[in-house]
């Protein structure tokens, strides 16, 4: 039976021309090869949120500008506290948030800064009508 073989630089594997390894497929190389060298920059925007399922724990809510078939779990506590609505309010509400949308992990995203607001009732006013 031989030895190790040693391969040199010469024979070792080579990637493809113009793949770039170790990138997620749909995230921005881009925007590191932007900061200055040996520095990640971390843009953060606000996103919207739709809340799919809301438990007394946890909450699963999806971020469709960032991964619309990916559902995270977020803390019913803290959408709570950041929001300071009940549960009731919650379920209807129009939830935003501040991630990083260069993340490719749901870790990675930096979730702060849940605001909420309750959509506009639907359908007529009650109270009286004014006659014009």
């Amino acid at each position: 039976m031989d030895g190790p073989v040693a391969i040199s630089v010469e024979t070792a594997p080579v990637a493809p021309v113009g793949v770039p390894m170790g990138v997620l497929i749909g995230g921005s190389p881009g925007l590191l090869d932007s900061a200055a060298p040996g520095v990640a920059r971390v843009v953060e925007r606000r996103v919207s949120a739709k809340l799919l399922r809301f438990g007394a724990g946890t909450c699963q809510v999806v971020l469709p500008e960032w991964r619309s078939a990916i559902a995270v779990s977020v803390s019913t506590e803290q959408l709570q506290r950041s929001t300071g609505m009940t549960p009731e309010e919650l379920r209807s509400a129009l939830l935003s948030v501040v991630i990083n949308p260069e993340a490719v992990h749901d870790r990675e995203l930096g979730l702060r800064d849940w605001q909420a607001e309750v959509p506009a009732a639907r359908g007529r006013r009650r109270g009286r009508r004014q006659v014009r």
